[in-house]
């Protein structure tokens, strides 16, 4: 019995490995929302591991376990790897602050204390997606946030919104793929003297074919054709970990913090997954982020980041 409870684990761990495996060798959209939870799966396996060396102690038990230590090990090496926070050296830097939030389209109930809770922050720059619950607060936020695009500006929607308190330059707005419309918010906005180009986005969901892998593409050569400091958030539907995420960070030079919070599922808390995501480019650096302590309603946590303005790159 306890050699066929051992042996047991080790397979559903070899299954889990492998499949995990397969973004090493070709990547599939099949799996992507497994790749984004490396860390997780790889972790669970650790455990699983332990529990099997509890049972039975064999060679080829302690080969598996040391592959799980690999796995869990590497998810660790690649959440660091965009990781570029502000330093000891930049706190002179100019700040501001950004409040990126996915509120969930059908919360009406919670609209009027989200609205209370996005004043409530001092963000500076505001990144809403599935804006509908604030359609009747617009005017109230109006009063601290006067610059706006989406709910009638621009977009005709109440889906991706964007509020500043300093005037929103040369604002346009893309469809990144044909799943949803007017996903894709950049514009310029003027920050401590200094022009920062400020975008946002809600990808859709990896698992619908490989649209998630399209939208990142397409946003990726919008951003490539600004020049300067970069600030884009919103909720990826992927951790940082994926794969296409990875390649998307890479091509655009885009940085995360010093560690990203999960914001998904709610109800796992502190455990669940980043896949609502600020993300910067040089010269600016996220000095704090952090999530909002109350999702209000919604089944994603806001998040709220501290940006400096640093000297590099001007």
């Amino acid at each position: 019995m306890r050699q066929t409870l051992s042996v047991a684990i080790c397979v559903i761990v070899s299954l889990a490995l492998a499949a995990l495996g397969t973004r090493y060798v070709h990547p599939h959209w099949l799996l992507a929302t497994l790749y984004s939870l490396q860390l997780h799966v790889a972790a669970g396996c650790v455990v699983a591991m332990l529990a099997a060396l509890a049972i039975k102690r064999h060679f080829l038990i302690w080969l598996l376990f040391s592959a799980t230590l690999l796995f869990a090990g590497h998810a660790i090496l690649m959440n660091r790897e965009f990781a570029a926070p502000a330093t000891a050296a930049d706190a002179s830097s100019p700040t501001f602050r950004l409040l990126s939030f996915n509120i969930l389209s059908d919360n009406y109930e919670n609209g009027e204390d989200i609205a209370r809770a996005i004043l409530s922050t001092d963000a500076d720059l505001v990144n809403i997606m599935e804006a509908a619950p604030l359609r009747v607060h617009l005017d109230e936020l109006a009063r601290v946030y006067p610059y706006r695009i989406g709910c009638g500006i621009l977009i005709q929607i109440c889906d991706q919104m964007m509020l500043s308190k300093v005037p929103i330059e040369t604002p346009t707005v893309r469809t990144l793929s044909d799943i949803f419309p007017d996903r894709f918010i950049l514009a310029k906005v003027t920050l401590a003297g200094r022009t920062v180009n400020f975008a946002g986005i809600h990808t859709t969901k990896p698992y619908f074919d490989s649209f998630h892998s399209l939208e990142l593409t397409r946003a990726a050569l919008a951003i490539a054709e600004t020049t300067g400091p970069l600030l884009l958030s919103g909720d990826f539907n992927a951790s940082s970990l994926a794969p296409n995420m990875r390649r998307f960070l890479r091509v655009t030079e885009l940085r995360t913090g010093e560690w990203e919070p999960a914001t998904w599922p709610i109800k796992a808390g502190r455990f669940g997954v980043p896949i609502d995501h600020i993300y910067v480019r040089a010269p600016l650096k996220i000095k704090s982020l952090k999530r909002l302590a109350d999702a209000h309603g919604s089944n994603h946590y806001g998040l709220v980041a501290e940006i400096a303005i640093t000297g590099s790159g001007q």
